[in-house]
């Protein structure tokens, strides 16, 4: 008898914004923007395209993005210490994407990247960020019991009971959301993590010219993923 596919059918949230964000849009003659590509854990999926651009506020020796992704020939890499964006040439990208940076980027500076980028990317290109959002947050915080794996993995049958008891005290060792209060300010600090808001966000990439495909792609529980296109 084949598996249930309840057994088999479950993906990862990383490998669903792979194949809803990045496998349709980026093809061999793609020239590709990353924003905040860290080591290259994303970099490496974007290397199919001609090129890749990224741009990162520590040094590619620091992050050891070279090293990691096995020094691709196709990958430009530049420090950055504001949002001007001025060495990318104009209408030159097909593609910009951004996960786990912007999240650490005040609202003020996601709109000067949003107005910088725009005159860099071709007409059609295809725009993907993750911004932090404390209501979606919040909601993924209160209703874990939904949305834990950990609080999932046993049926709800009282003989798996001390199993979903094992796997509910080892959540309590994970990295466990917890409800975050309203923003108040840009103050920067270390690691902060900047409430920009998914309708927020949106409405700024309208006022800067862009198109809003989907406002959330819905591949991660926690953060928005906002798909945006220039006309």
């Amino acid at each position: 008898m084949p598996p249930s596919p309840a057994v088999v059918n479950y993906v990862s949230t990383l490998h669903a914004t792979y194949l809803r964000c990045i496998k349709p849009y980026v093809r061999a003659q793609t020239v590709a923007l990353e924003i905040g590509p860290g080591r290259g854990a994303w970099t490496r999926t974007l290397l199919a395209a001609r090129e890749v651009w990224a741009l990162d506020a520590l040094s590619a020796e620091h992050n050891q993005t070279f090293e990691f992704l096995g020094h691709p020939q196709n990958l430009r890499y530049f420090q950055v210490t504001d949002f001007e964006c001025a060495m990318l040439p104009e209408n030159y990208f097909d593609y910009v994407f951004s996960y786990g940076c912007l999240c650490h980027v005040s609202f003020h500076g996601i709109t000067e990247y949003a107005r910088h980028l725009f005159p860099k990317l071709k007409s059609g290109a295809n725009g993907f960020w993750l911004v932090a959002d404390y209501d979606k947050y919040n909601h993924c915080a209160a209703h874990l019991d939904d949305y834990s794996v950990w609080r999932n993995l046993t049926p709800p049958k009282p003989k798996y009971q001390p199993l979903w008891w094992f796997l509910r005290g080892c959540e309590r060792f994970m990295n466990r959301p917890k409800l975050k209060a309203p923003d108040v300010d840009d103050t920067p600090a270390p690691a902060r993590w900047y409430h920009a808001g998914t309708q927020r966000t949106c409405q700024m990439l309208r006022e800067t010219g862009f198109q809003i495909v989907d406002e959330d792609v819905g591949t991660c529980h926690r953060d928005p993923i906002i798909h945006f296109v220039k006309p």
